[in-house]
C-alpha cells in the first residue's frame, strides 16, 4: 500500500517527544492537524476514509500507522482505529 506523504507527515507528529510542544487546551489530534496545509487535510481525509472503508483488521492498522512514521503506539490494537476515525472527523470539521 502506497501512504501518501500528508498521512505520513500527519502520523509522524505523533510522538512522545513533542507533548512540551503541544500547546495548552490542544491533544496530539489538534496539533498533528495544525501542521498540515488545506490540500494535506483532503489527501490526508481521504486516506484514512479509505483505510476505514477497508475494514482492515487492527493489525493492518497498526503496520500503517507505524510504516507512515509514527512512533507513538497506544494500550490497545482497537484504539488505532478509534484515533484513526476521530483524526478524520476533525479533518472534515464534523
Amino acid at each position: 500500500m502506497n501512504i501518501p506523504e500528508a498521512f505520513s507527515d500527519l502520523a509522524e507528529r505523533f510522538m512522545f517527544e513533542v507533548e512540551e510542544d503541544i500547546p495548552e487546551g490542544q491533544d496530539y489530534v489538534a496539533y498533528a492537524i495544525g501542521h498540515l496545509d488545506d490540500r494535506q487535510k483532503k489527501d490526508a481525509e481521504r486516506f484514512i476514509d479509505g483505510l476505514l472503508c477497508q475494514e482492515l483488521s487492527d493489525r493492518e492498522l497498526i503496520d500503517i500507522w507505524f510504516r507512515a512514521g509514527a512512533r507513538m503506539g497506544f494500550a490497545k490494537d482497537a484504539d488505532y482505529r478509534v484515533v484513526l476515525i476521530e483524526v478524520r472527523r476533525r479533518l472534515r470539521g464534523d
